[in-house]
């Protein structure tokens, strides 16, 4: 065996020990986070900008039918000439059954797909006072349907149209819709102090992240001058 082939050997020995490492490492993180003792999972944020009028997201939880309506009812109702259908992970074959759903009950719809990556972030909190908060960022598939109307349907094939009669009768005023009404701005309040809060997380984990990929990356190129080092002096 030459000392170039001995040299390549002891290099890839390195490397799956580093990788072990790595691998056990990960695995004691996973059981620790999973601890229920110790960790308690929060919720699952997406980052994403606010919903437009003609944007619907759905959810794997949510019902079908109420999507068919809020659809029809952007379309027909308010008059919207394209509607979008966003769905991310495990919702994205709902996403799918939606829109086929709808070009087929309603004439005169055409449909334009694309894919992305979103980024998702999980927030575990600590049950000890000796553990600090973690937040884990990983990606997800996703899916954006665009459903343009084209104007030749005005009125969906399937659903009736039905004319109803309402009366109206005068209440009294209910001093109590102050209170009611303050009280959702304070919960409003602490809702977007709790996502402030989370985004400052959210900026420290990335770049948290940034930092390791940059170090790791400056110990690989280490690595490889030392290598060539060696190489140039033994030739």
């Amino acid at each position: 065996m030459s000392d170039t082939e001995f040299e390549e050997n002891e290099t890839n020995i390195d490397e799956t020990e580093e990788d072990y490492e790595n691998l056990m490492s990960d695995h004691k993180e996973f059981l620790l986070l999973n601890d229920p003792t110790k960790y308690v999972y929060m919720r699952r944020v997406v980052q994403r900008p606010y919903a437009k009028k003609n944007e619907i997201y759905l959810s794997n939880n949510g019902k079908f039918l109420y999507y068919v309506k809020r659809a029809k009812n952007l379309l027909f109702n308010q008059r919207e000439k394209e509607i979008i259908i966003h769905g991310l992970g495990a919702a994205i074959s709902l996403a799918v059954e939606l829109s086929l759903y709808l070009q087929k009950d309603i004439e005169g719809l055409t449909l334009s797909t694309t894919t992305s990556s979103e980024e998702i972030i999980d927030q575990y909190d600590p049950l000890i006072n000796d553990l600090e908060p973690v937040l884990k960022i990983r990606h997800a598939s996703a899916i954006h349907i665009k459903i343009i109307n084209d104007g030749s349907s005005t009125t969906p094939t399937t659903t009736p149209t039905t004319t109803t009669t309402t009366t109206t009768t005068l209440t009294p005023i209910n001093f109590r819709t102050t209170s009611k009404k303050s009280n959702s701005q304070s919960k409003e309040n602490k809702k977007l102090l709790k996502r402030q809060e989370l985004d400052k997380k959210v900026e420290q984990a990335r770049s948290q992240q940034k930092q390791q990929r940059e170090l790791k990356q400056q110990q690989q190129e280490q690595q490889q001058q030392q290598q060539q080092q060696q190489q140039e002096q033994k030739q």
